[in-house]
């Protein structure tokens, strides 16, 4: 085969891979183009259902204050438009289902449960106007809680459809990601703030069981306001808009300032409340919120369109670059060809060239392909080795420069993280004081920069001291996680005790509502009566205390008990035990006694209690030294592998009115 002819085939082929690799690309671009058209009308549709959610959801609060008649008339709306604003609102979801069906999946599946929604809407409009008709108020206060529960069905259907269509499009762009989630807890919190404006209306006119039922309700619901501004506080490290930030801030702020101490003081102090004040108040307040929450939403609808638009509009332009670019590519290979066949010299000069240029360093230079194994070959590969090496010595220096970076980053974020999170928890804790004549000390050192282990004295309203330690399954972040919710949990249940709640309800109450996705926790709570000398307590799994007397004995008391959130039925007994003047109780975590030395053994609550034997005698402080120092060196010189913490109450002969929070 001639050199030309040789030029030839070899001129050939580069052009077909150049065409094929054109096509390619254009494939890929046509592929993110339909993906950004998905997108498009996923999030159309999401936008829909949001706002049929938000109307539907003015509506099932407005018709509830009406047919419990505890609204004003100047702040009643009317019933007939905000019925047509949902049924506007349902109709242009379903409209935007039907013009994005081609698109998504799910979207017929999600139009037939809107047509659901719809029927049951209207058969549940139809049972209120006959029972409105009818004037009987008893009557009508009924048929109201019938109503808000089926209206709130409904509204989670529509809220279950719109993340359903989410996850089946989550886009990949983060900014969109962020603004996608934000509209999701936005959505929860207008919800939430309806319910409520309902329920505390409900609360202000009702009496005995039904208004604690009701505060309870606005209680948990109050719960699930804040968990969502968390949320959204998660997603605020997104690049967004500066003016989504600042809605976002401002409904925020105004939250903190207005809504939230109106609704606490709702929950707190209803009984005390003027009805009519409180009444008007809270409405307009609950109103002035939605209105500020469907403004958000709004901006973060067009912020969301803005951006798609932008997306298909650039998947569409790069498109036709690509399809440029492949017909330029045939053309190109076609002209080469043309050349090649008039010239010989050109493989040669390009040989030249190509040396040159490697020689300077150039790395995107473009080598020929090498199938003679003459002079010209062996030139050739030659070339090729070299540049083969050398890009591949570039790209590995370049990856493993970059890997190091990206690793060290993460690190230290991840470090910074957790710092920042055993400061919180830390403070968490109660520093060491003495509250209603019971003095109290801890010791804590976890086995990571976060911990499971958790305790905290408060003082009751009725004079009484309550306390607790809690020891969450495992221990790193996880754990801690949990733990700071499990002494928010008891915390509360301790600050809003009644004199009449025995101990072991409120432990039987707390484990029954454990989520059963998190791990269960061990804990002793008790309380130490100010009026006599004896202390109660409750125990959960948690190690038995240790009593020490006043006169230096000691002894172990308690039995054991199954630990929140391992058998949801699980029953507890409160064990009751004098506790006099000088008398000290020692609760300690299962890291104490399960710490490891060396060799394996286990510290063991024998050697715990010789230890506090030998330093009963002393002051509590030297003990939990003493205890400290022991444990360090039965463990040498390894880190701890399980959190330890300590917890002594001691009542003293003085009384103090110094409460910890």
């Amino acid at each position: 085969m001639k050199i030309r002819d040789l030029i030839l085939v070899l001129t050939i082929g580069l052009g077909f891979t150049l065409v094929l690799v054109a096509v390619l690309f254009l494939r890929d671009e046509l592929a993110r183009l339909d993906t950004a058209q998905r997108l498009q009308a996923s999030n159309n549709v999401r936008q829909e259902l949001l706002v049929a959610s938000t109307a539907l959801a003015r509506e099932r609060t407005k018709t509830f204050l009406q047919l419990t008649a505890y609204h004003h008339a100047e702040i009643t709306e009317n019933t007939g438009r905000l019925r047509r604003d949902a049924d506007a609102a349902l109709a242009g979801a379903r409209m935007a289902l039907a013009e994005g069906e081609a698109l998504m999946p799910r979207a017929r599946q999600s139009a037939d449960i809107l047509a659901e929604a719809q029927g049951e809407l209207a058969a549940l409009r139809a049972q209120i106007d006959r029972i409105s008709a009818q004037g009987n108020g008893n009557l009508r206060r009924r048929e109201a809680n019938a109503w808000l529960t089926e209206a709130t069905r409904l509204i989670d259907q529509l809220q279950s459809a719109r993340l359903d269509l989410l996850n089946d499009n989550r886009p990949s762009d983060a900014v969109l990601a962020a603004e996608a989630n934000i509209r999701a807890f936005v959505d929860i919190l207008h919800e939430s703030i309806a319910y409520n404006e309902a329920i505390g209306v409900a609360l202000l006119a009702s009496e005995g069981r039904a208004r604690t039922d009701l505060a309870t309700t606005l209680q948990r619901t109050i719960g699930e306001i804040d968990l969502a501004w968390q949320l959204i506080g998660y997603e605020l490290d997104t690049a967004l808009p500066p003016s989504i930030l600042a809605a976002v801030q401002k409904a925020h702020e105004n939250h903190l300032r207005t809504y939230n101490p109106l609704q606490l003081t709702l929950v707190n102090a209803a009984p005390n409340l003027t009805m009519d004040v409180m009444m008007v108040a809270w409405e307009e307040t609950s109103d002035q919120r939605l209105q500020e929450l469907g403004d958000l939403q709004e901006q973060l609808i067009v912020s969301s369109r803005s951006r798609l638009d932008s997306l298909v509009a650039n998947a569409q332009r790069s498109g036709f670059i690509v399809g440029l670019a492949t017909l330029c590519g045939v053309l190109a290979a076609v002209l080469i060809l043309l050349v090649i066949r008039r010239r010989v010299i050109a493989p040669i000069g390009r040989i030249s060239q190509a040396m040159v240029r490697l020689a300077d360093n150039d790395l995107s230079t473009p080598v020929p392909r090498a199938t003679r194994s003459d002079e010209v070959g062996v030139m050739t590969n030659a070339l090729r080795t070299f540049k083969a090496n050398a890009i591949a010595r570039q790209r590995t220096q370049q990856e493993l420069h970059r890997v190091h970076e990206d690793l060290k980053a993460t690190y230290g974020q991840l470090r910074h993280d957790l710092e920042a999170a055993a400061t919180i928890q830390l403070a968490m804790l109660p520093a060491p004081d003495t509250v209603g004549g019971i003095s109290h000390t801890g010791l804590y050192s976890p086995s990571s920069l976060v911990a499971g282990d958790t305790y905290n004295v408060i003082a009751q309203p009725d004079g009484s001291v309550g306390f607790f330690q809690i020891d969450v399954a495992g221990h790193g972040a996880a754990a801690a996680l949990v733990s700071v919710a499990g002494q928010h949990t008891l915390s509360q249940a301790i600050l809003t005790r009644r004199r009449e709640d025995r101990l072991e309800d409120i432990v039987a109450e707390v484990n029954r509502d454990w989520p059963e996705d998190l791990p269960y926790f061990t804990t002793i709570l008790g309380e130490i009566d100010p009026t006599a000398p004896v202390a109660r307590m409750v125990q959960a799994g948690h190690p038995s205390p240790v009593l020490i007397r006043s006169d230096g004995q000691v002894q172990y008391i308690g039995g054991s008990g199954f630990p929140v959130g391992m058998l949801p039925q699980a029953r507890y007994e409160t064990l009751e035990f004098a506790f006099r003047a000088g008398d000290r109780l020692l609760i300690y975590s299962d890291g104490v006694i399960e710490t490891e030395n060396p060799a394996g053994d286990l510290y063991s609550e024998a050697r715990l209690l010789d230890l506090i034997a030998e330093h009963s005698g002393g002051s509590t402080a030297d003990l939990l030294t003493a205890l400290q120092k022991s444990l360090r060196n039965w463990r040498g010189r390894s880190e701890l592998t399980d959190d330890v913490s300590v917890l002594v109450v001691e009542r003293t002969n003085s009384r103090s009115n110094h409460a910890i929070h």
